[in-house]
């Protein structure tokens, strides 16, 4: 059997990637620039959240008087990958890239939160799950043992391929800024959330003003009503029903 007609080579078939789609239009960002206009701790960096895209987000802190950002738990049933492009006074330096747990605490990386010379300024990415359920929750812990005081799940299933605009509106919004700002004010609601069954420790309410989630949901709020106003203004003016003719 020569190797012209060998079985192996005959099996052998033509890998050809697939020409793009055209749902998603590569975009390209400096993340510098970018948190020059965000106000809010997380933000995502691109408006693609739909099955399969790769979600990188800024995250920022920085210190300065009475800055307080406490803490929470967070899990994600995807990975989450954080990758520090510049930081002072951190727990993270500068190029550290670093993959942790699915539940893991989120608070200040700074060393001392008092002082408005430290930052850190870092992206954190993941991908959105494909053809199964994908589920994020909010912990709040108590400040004095650790043990858990309040838990909010969601569903954050993303919209199927392409369908995102369909799922989300023209100008959808990354689903975990709002639900964690959501979560907090929850916490928050009920001062019996904030004492501990373990310890008794009566815990101080979420600052939710610290992480700028309320700016994100109004920011994402002006600009859907915006796009619907500019909708509705290139329909023309409605007509003039009969019985109001004068």
């Amino acid at each position: 059997m020569t190797a012209k007609n060998s079985p192996r080579k005959s099996r052998r078939r033509r890998k050809v990637i697939p020409p793009p789609s055209g749902d998603r239009e590569p975009l390209k960002v400096n993340v510098y620039d970018f948190v020059n206009f965000t106000k809010t701790a997380l933000a995502p960096l691109f408006p693609y959240f739909d099955e399969g895209s790769i979600v990188p987000c800024s995250a920022t802190f920085r210190g300065g008087p009475k800055v307080d950002y406490s803490r929470f738990q967070h899990f994600n049933t995807v990975d989450e990958i954080l990758l520090t492009f510049g930081a002072t006074g951190s727990m993270r330096g500068g190029g550290v890239l670093r993959v942790g747990p699915r539940l893991h605490m989120v608070q200040s990386p700074l060393t001392d939160n008092a002082k408005p010379e430290n930052l850190t300024l870092s992206v954190i990415t993941q991908r959105q799950s494909v053809g199964k359920p994908q589920k994020e929750e909010f912990r709040f812990v108590c400040k004095k043992c650790d043990r858990r005081l309040f838990v909010k799940t969601f569903d954050a299933t993303p919209a199927k391929r392409g369908k995102q605009k369909k799922t989300l509106g023209p100008h959808g919004l990354f689903a975990t800024i709002p639900e964690s700002y959501k979560a907090a004010n929850d916490f928050n609601a009920d001062p019996k959330n904030r004492i501990c069954k373990h310890c008794g420790h009566k815990n101080k309410s979420f600052p939710t003003d610290a992480w700028g989630w309320k700016h994100y949901v109004e920011q994402s709020e002006i600009s859907s009503m915006a796009y619907d106003a500019m909708v509705d203004s290139q329909k023309g003016p409605k007509p003039i029903s009969a019985g109001k003719r004068k």
